[in-house]
């Protein structure tokens, strides 16, 4: 057995320890990042994004330099999917933007109340498709140039490299793509105008996309499986509305997820220390909470010490203002406060285009002692 091989299967087994809350030898360290990578390596923005193969290898080239990791979140850019998941014009370098620019998310909401009555009669995937090709007709192609490329080959490149490519699936909860495309000031008003409609919409969205999700989940057959939240957040709206439209479509995902035998990688951004408590009836040991700054991680360690495995926190700020040695203390401090066990070191949601390499050498170090 080679020495990557080896690597990989310690990667694997540490991981696999700190989500089923066993004992661990360290603290698994996992990445989260896209354009970073292409900055380290001094690759201009467009030309990263023009073969998704080539990014993946421009990932590797810099994770040689970082330091050792068990994990990797974003196998590739996932930005060509934007479009199509919030309903939204992506604006590219080198298409829309200068070459070297960070892409951006222009949201217009182009969801009409009648709209909801095309869902309930035709079905979400159908309503999509019309949408795209009206409002936003760089979405599809986008799409497609997410789809296409050789994902075996890209995982087979992480695995070979000793890396446990750890979500090579994104998926998004219904909700949040609603919001996306009816915008959330008028979900908003629509959830206490038309409830019960609005519950109904949901109903056919979860469905459809579900179905979608299992084929993936059958096709790739992932570690883990991205689940991406943010805008049912519960910040946003009462308990008793989180309850209702919110928590029902995060736990059939999470159930379809960890019933095809992955690992449900709980990504939420915002505020979700309100969440907590509710998640202690999520499957033992099948899931990893994995938050920004804003959620008290703290709190989740104490609440689910022993349920689930918690992971982050970085601060994205703090690897692009702070310095190696508040890195290395602010993870060595996660670390002691919240692991070894049960605990997965990483960013909070993603390391920012302009994160000073040494700042990620002191996180990975903090782990490993290297």
């Amino acid at each position: 057995m080679g020495t990557n091989a080896q690597l990989f299967n310690t990667h694997v087994n540490r991981l696999t320890t700190a989500i089923t809350l066993g004992k661990l030898d360290r603290t698994p360290v996992i990445i989260a990042a896209d354009s970073f990578f292409a900055r380290h390596m001094g690759v201009p923005l467009a030309e990263y994004l023009q073969d998704l193969e080539v990014s993946s290898q421009i990932h590797l080239k810099s994770l040689a330099e970082l330091g050792e990791i068990d994990g990797i979140q974003y196998l590739t850019p996932c930005v060509h999917a934007l479009g199509a998941a919030t309903f939204s014009k992506v604006k590219l370098p080198g298409r829309e933007l200068p070459p070297d620019d960070q892409w951006q998310i222009d949201e217009t909401s182009p969801m009409s109340i009648e709209d909801y009555d095309i869902i309930l009669d035709k079905g979400f995937n159908y309503y999509q498709q019309q949408v795209l090709i009206k409002h936003f007709p760089d979405a599809l192609p986008d799409l497609q140039k997410y789809i296409s490329p050789d994902w075996d080959k890209i995982i087979a490149n992480y695995v070979n490299a000793g890396i446990v490519p750890f979500s090579p699936i994104i998926s998004v909860i219904p909700f949040d793509v609603l919001s996306s495309a009816r915008g959330m000031a008028n979900l908003t008003k629509d959830l206490f105008r038309m409830p019960e409609k609005i519950e109904a919409v949901l109903a056919v969205m979860t469905a459809d996309m579900l179905a979608g999700l299992q084929t993936q989940i059958d096709k790739v057959k992932p570690f883990a499986v991205f689940i991406g939240a943010t805008r049912c957040a519960p910040e946003y709206m009462s308990a008793k509305m989180w309850e209702r439209f919110a928590l029902p479509l995060i736990k059939k995902q999470v159930q379809l997820v960890v019933d095809s035998g992955a690992y449900a990688l709980l990504h939420w951004d915002n505020n979700w220390t309100r969440a907590i408590d509710y998640l202690k009836d999520f499957p033992q040991g099948k899931c990893i909470l994995s938050s920004d700054s804003n959620t008290d991680l703290y709190k989740a360690k104490q609440v689910l010490s022993g349920h689930m495995c918690v992971m982050g926190d970085v601060p994205a700020a703090m690897l692009t203002l702070g310095n190696p040695e508040e890195v290395y203390l602010y993870c060595r401090k996660l670390i002691s406060d919240l692991g070894p066990d049960g605990f997965i070191l990483a960013v909070g949601c993603c390391v920012p285009l302009n994160a000073k390499p040494e700042n990620i050498k002191a996180m990975i170090a903090a782990a490993t002692g290297k």
